[in-house]
């Protein structure tokens, strides 16, 4: 495609000539600006900043007496990085707003459960705060914060909240519906004449305000920037969304404590204290960061941020809204997922309405985009629902029963899938060789195709056009299957599907590779792989190959749930369960109808239907090519089908 070079579509800053004639008509730009026109914007105001400096690697306050510079030290502010770890709540699906307050925020989160769509976390983006990151809430934007977060808690959603590492000395918000605050930060005079921040104190502007960088290199400087985290976290967050805004910082190398950084030792700091220290305040089961892996925003060059062992939650963010963004997306998190990164995804749909090159050029909402990225961005293990336009799927200006029916249907599949994402990321952390997104050929053949295997068992080609159709050819590893056929007909390694009809923006091809077993929680039949019935029970999707495969499905706490084994002979596949704590509901391809099901020998009663099998303890029953086999709760089996 013309708009694709080099496997990765180069984003540049618009020119200041189109930002000060969009500013003139009350466009606003958002994070896509130049620092040159930033400066008119805070010269009233700004604080200034003094020659004299006191402590390491920043300048003294401004007037009046010093600031006191003891910090209030805690044990776990010398707590050691812990081995990444992601907990299992947050692979289930996320939501945010661009803008948002209390009572929107609480309706969003309604509007999800009045229509049966599931939600792990919330996020709260900026504004959230009585300033930009004093990490404190703005009481009348957030009334009665911490009872929302409780109140949440008790539906099973987290809080998760936006943040950087500036303080700032003048505020203001280049997005629409932000919040402008008179003055400086009540913190900034602290940490300006404590010498907290790197380059002297000296400031720079970003989309919120301009304001200088905490220096992660100081020790006394973390300390002082933990007790503000404390803040928030006290107030019992689970995360932080960790934005890119130093970035902005315009001298480099950048002076610390520690002598000079370069700007990627800098964000690798930054990212790693939020991650160490908020584990070791909250927990490893009850925090995590947010942090952009490889992502190429605005005017900055493509890198990387946060490094893979800090990255519990990584999101390519800022993309436009169309397919242009939606491939974008892809190759940032195939980069990503090629450089270790294990959970990845994307703003949902695209963030940006504008074109970031020409900034003129607005780019409208499309439906069909949207669902192909719902479905796209279902089948990776973070799923978040964000963008600029502040839209849920039931307030899309277009076909939006359309749009709620796909989002529901894709946001329960990943949330069923949420065992599978779990135990194939807690593999990959202890150094397992499956990747969980394997991007499918080198960078130069990825544009317009960007196929991807997901855990190994999962062939995910995502539409990314609007032709209609698109050619998926099929590894030539193993066969595969159609994750939705029920017919269970298998396609050769090595075939391409020409042309395939994707003309229905509701879904996406998926295949599900021979030999795989996936683990799954299903709640209900929308996605076709169960019931209602099927609560409580462990799912398995079993496609058995002439060679043994296993799965080792965990809990949330690390320990084994589940090891399974299959493997498929001429007339005869085996299933072997170890030991189980919860019944588990086997569907296992066999492309024939069983003339046989046992259970440690024992045969095993078959039903009519779905219905009998939800209220039978046990039992087997057929369904297109698969048999479905339950098995209670108990000690470890082994199942055998045989076929004619």
């Amino acid at each position: 495609m013309g708009h694709i070079a080099e496997g990765y579509r180069r984003r540049s800053s618009a020119f200041p000539a189109v930002e000060a004639e969009l500013r003139s008509t009350g466009v606003s730009l958002g994070r896509t600006f130049s620092l040159a026109s930033l400066a008119a914007l805070v010269t009233i105001g700004a604080v200034h900043c003094s020659d004299d400096t006191t402590g390491t690697g920043g300048s003294g306050g401004e007037g009046g007496s010093p600031p006191a510079c003891t910090v209030d030290h805690h044990p776990e502010d010398d707590a050691a990085v812990t081995p990444i770890h992601t907990p299992r709540w947050a692979f289930h699906p996320w939501i945010s707003k661009d803008i948002s307050d209390g009572p929107d925020t609480r309706a969003f989160l309604q509007g999800f459960e009045d229509r049966d769509i599931p939600v792990g976390v919330v996020v709260l983006d900026s504004p959230w705060e009585t300033f930009y990151n004093t990490f404190t809430p703005n009481p009348e934007r957030y009334p009665e914060f911490s009872t929302m977060v409780s109140d949440f808690a008790e539906k099973d959603v987290r809080v998760v909240v936006w943040v950087t590492q500036m303080i700032n000395a003048t505020n203001f918000d280049l997005e629409p519906g932000g919040d402008i605050y008179p003055g400086s930060s009540p913190d900034y005079e602290t940490a300006l004449g404590c010498g907290y921040f790197v380059n002297d104190g000296n400031q720079y502007g970003w989309w919120k305000g301009q304001g200088s960088a905490i220096d992660f290199f100081d020790p006394d400087a973390v300390v002082y920037w933990h007790r503000l985290q404390d803040r928030a976290l006290d107030l019992g967050i689970s995360g932080f969304k960790l934005d890119f805004a130093e970035s902005y910082i315009e001298e480099v190398p950048i002076r610390t404590a520690a002598g000079e950084k370069t700007l990627q030792e800098y964000s690798e700091a930054y990212y790693e204290d939020f991650y160490r220290y908020g584990v070791a305040k909250a927990g490893m089961g009850d925090f995590v960061t947010m942090v952009r892996p490889y992502d190429k925003s605005y005017q900055f060059e493509g890198r990387f941020f946060a490094r893979p062992e800090h990255a519990p939650v990584a999101w390519v963010g800022d993309n436009r809204r169309d397919y242009i963004g939606m491939q974008d997306a892809l190759d940032e998190i195939m980069r990503s997922a090629e450089a270790g990164y294990v959970v990845l995804g994307s703003d949902i749909g695209g963030y940006l309405d504008r074109d970031d090159v020409d900034l003129t050029d607005t780019i409208p909402l499309d439906a069909e985009v949207f669902m192909r990225w719902t479905a796209m961005g279902a089948l990776m293990p973070f799923m978040q629902l964000h963008g600029r336009a502040n839209l849920a799927p039931w307030t899309f200006p277009e076909r939006a029963d359309e749009v709620t029916d796909a989002y529901r249907f894709w946001s329960k599949l990943h949330r069923a899938l949420v065992p599978f994402f779990d135990s194939v990321a807690q593999h990959a952390y202890e150094g397992g060789d499956v990747p969980m997104i394997r991007p499918i050929g080198e960078l130069a053949d990825w544009p317009d195709d960007y196929r991807y295997v997901l855990g190994g068992a999962l062939l995910v080609a995502p539409v990314v056009d609007a032709t209609g159709t698109r050619d998926v050819p099929i590894p030539d590893d193993a066969r595969y299957f159609d994750l939705f056929d029920l017919t269970g007909t298998p396609i050769e390694g090595g075939t391409v599907l020409a042309d395939l009809d994707v003309s229905d923006a509701s879904r996406i091809p998926v295949y599900v590779r021979e030999g795989a077993i996936v683990p799954m929680e299903v709640e209900d039949d929308t996605n076709g792989l169960g019931s209602e019935g099927s609560k409580d029970a462990l799912t398995l999707l079993v496609y058995p190959g002439d060679e043994a495969s296993s799965f080792e499905v965990r809990a949330g706490d690390g320990s084994v749930e589940l090891a399974a084994g299959a493997v498929r002979a001429v007339a005869t596949t085996t299933l072997d369960l170890g030991e189980h704590p919860r019944a588990v509901l086997a569907r296992v391809w066999m492309g024939a109808a069983p003339t046989a099901v046992e259970v440690d020998g024992a045969a095993l009663a078959e039903v009519a239907d779905r219905a009998a099998f939800d209220e039978a303890s046990e039992g087997f029953f057929v369904e297109g090519g698969f048999v479905w086999i339950k098995v209670p709760a108990g000690g470890a089996s082994t199942i055998t089908v045989s076929s004619s």
